[in-house]
């Protein structure tokens, strides 16, 4: 299958970001997060699932949050004690959406490609300083790391009689402390690796942007969803 070039997609995906905050709520916000979450986690689900947990994890967390912050106004639906409030709904929808398009786009850039050729992309086609296409790039490799520490923390948790699957407060902070403080020492260990091995006197080849029909035809969709202000 013809790909995109690396560049274009990293515009589609940044600007998708960007959309995700332009549309604060309402129609382009709930159609942008489809399409993009949709597509993305089509295409990445398999090889990403950790993203899908991740986000899993953030929306659970959204939803208890928001219970206790933004439960106001005519009640939509009772569960005995529990009174769920318009405010409520309409902030787990509108963050939800913003978070389903960021991360489908996400999914979109690092399915299609491996970070080596994310960093070359970006260094050659957008000619992107290595101090930025790099961190990037490392990030990415991160990913696959942090799924298996994840799954070692699921399988600590078992031994011990906890819970498996993140529920409360405490259940996603006891998962989140683990793989920020992991994620950072890996970040500060290799930071001090690639300089010792020269990376700031490495040479980039720029080969400049060449636009494919699929290029043209991911530009189109990106306008469509750029201007669906107008519309709504």
């Amino acid at each position: 299958m013809d790909k995109p070039s690396v560049g274009i997609v990293f515009i589609y995906a940044l600007t998708i970001t960007l959309l995700a905050f332009i549309y604060r709520s309402g129609p382009p916000l709930v159609i942008v997060a489809l399409i993009n979450g949709l597509t993305g986690f089509t295409i990445g689900l398999k090889k990403h699932r950790f993203i899908a947990v991740l986000f899993l994890i953030t929306v659970w967390a959204l939803i208890i949050n928001a219970y206790f912050v933004a439960n106001t106004g005519e009640p939509v639906y009772v569960f005995g004690s529990i009174v769920v409030r318009e405010g409520m709904v309409e902030a787990v929808i509108n963050i939800s959406g913003r978070l389903l398009a960021i991360a489908g786009a996400a999914l979109i850039l690092v399915s299609l490609y491996t970070p080596l050729e994310i960093i070359k992309g970006l260094e050659s086609e957008l000619k992107l300083p290595k101090i930025i296409s790099f961190p990037l790039a490392y990030g990415l490799r991160l990913l696959p790391i942090m799924q298996r520490d994840y799954n070692e923390i699921r399988y600590a948790r078992k031994q011990r009689g906890y819970r498996t699957i993140p529920i409360t407060p405490n259940d996603i902070a006891s998962y989140l402390q683990i793989l920020v403080s992991l994620a950072i020492e890996r970040a500060i260990w290799t930071g001090i690796a690639i300089e010792l091995r020269g990376f700031h006197h490495r040479k980039t080849r720029y080969r400049g942007l060449r636009l494919k029909k699929i290029d043209y035809a991911l530009i189109t969709i990106l306008i469509i969803q750029s201007t669906l202000f107008l519309i709504y």
